[in-house]
C-alpha cells in the first residue's frame, strides 16, 4: 500500500496560489528519517521547478544585452517617433505582443562629469517628481548588477488622471572595477561617461502582471564598457556636449525650483 501526499505550494511571481497532488510511493509506515527525507527532496524539488519568468537575451546596442520574454520585439523608427514624439528617442524600444508594456534604452547627449552616483540619484528623483502629478516610490537605492553599479528607481506615477508602473535604471558607462582589471586599454574619450537609462513602463492596472518581469529584465543586464562606447556614433547619438558637471546641474534645478515657486 502507498500514501498520497498533498503539497501546498506558495504564490510565486504573484500567481495563484496551486494546490500540487503528488504521488510518493512509499510503505504506510515508514521509517520517520526516511519519510523526512523524501518530503525534503519532494519539497526541493518543486523549489526549483518555481522559477522566474522565462527570458530570452536580446541585443539592444552592440555591448549591451537585456533578457526580455519571447513576445517582446523591437519597435520600428516609425513607431518610437509616433509613441515618442521626443527629441531624447530612445536609442533601442521593445514593446509585447498587445503593446500594453514598453521597454527602452536611452544613452544621454551628454557626458557625466563624475561618477558619484548619489548626486546622480538625487538630481533623477528631483526630475521624476516634477515630472508627474503625483510620485509614489516603491524602491530608490543604489545597486549592483552583474558588476556594474546603477541608481534604481521603482515608483508609480498619476498624470492627466492616468495610472503607470515605472522601473528605471540608471548607470555611467564607464568601465567597472572588473573591467578595469582586465582591459587596461583607456576608453574613447570622446564615447566614455554617457548615461545609459534603462526604462520599463506599463499602465497601472498591468502591474501586478508585469512588475515580477520589469525585475528580472532588469536583473539581467549584462553591459560590455568598451564595446558599448564604439556603438554610441551608430546609434545615432548627436555630437558630446562635453563633460557635465554634476554639481552645476544641482545648482540648476535648484535655480528653477526657486522661480516656479
Amino acid at each position: 500500500m502507498y500514501n498520497t501526499i498533498l503539497i501546498k505550494q506558495k504564490p510565486v511571481f504573484n500567481l495563484p496560489q496551486i494546490i500540487l497532488k503528488v504521488a510518493i510511493f512509499v510503505p504506510c509506515c515508514p521509517n520517520s528519517n526516511s519519510m523526512k527525507n523524501i518530503v525534503f527532496i519532494c519539497l526541493a524539488s518543486l523549489l526549483l521547478s518555481a522559477t522566474g519568468p522565462k527570458l530570452v537575451s536580446q541585443k539592444m546596442v552592440e555591448g549591451i544585452t537585456v533578457g526580455m520574454p519571447k513576445d517582446f520585439t523591437q519597435m520600428s523608427d516609425e513607431d518610437i517617433a509616433n509613441k515618442y514624439p521626443s527629441t531624447k528617442k530612445p536609442v533601442s524600444m521593445y514593446t509585447n505582443l498587445d503593446r500594453t508594456v514598453d521597454f527602452g534604452l536611452n544613452i544621454s547627449k551628454s557626458r557625466w562629469g563624475g561618477l558619484d552616483l548619489n548626486i546622480l540619484k538625487d538630481i533623477f528623483h528631483a526630475t521624476i517628481v516634477e515630472s508627474y502629478d503625483s510620485v509614489i516610490f516603491i524602491q530608490e537605492d543604489i545597486v549592483s548588477i552583474n558588476g556594474r553599479p546603477y541608481v534604481r528607481y521603482e515608483y508609480n506615477s498619476l498624470f492627466d488622471k492616468t495610472e503607470g508602473y515605472h522601473y528605471l535604471l540608471i548607470s555611467i558607462l564607464a568601465k567597472t572595477v572588473g573591467e578595469a582589471e582586465v582591459d587596461k586599454e583607456k576608453l574613447a574619450p570622446t564615447n566614455a561617461n554617457h548615461l545609459l537609462i534603462f526604462n520599463f513602463y506599463c499602465a497601472k492596472p498591468y502591474q501586478e502582471k508585469y512588475q515580477p518581469v520589469a525585475r528580472a529584465m532588469m536583473q539581467s543586464i549584462h553591459v560590455n564598457t568598451k564595446q558599448a562606447c564604439n556603438a554610441i556614433p551608430s546609434a545615432e547619438q548627436p555630437a558630446p556636449k562635453g563633460l557635465v558637471s554634476p554639481q552645476d546641474v544641482l545648482k540648476d534645478q535648484k535655480k528653477r525650483g526657486t522661480k516656479n515657486k
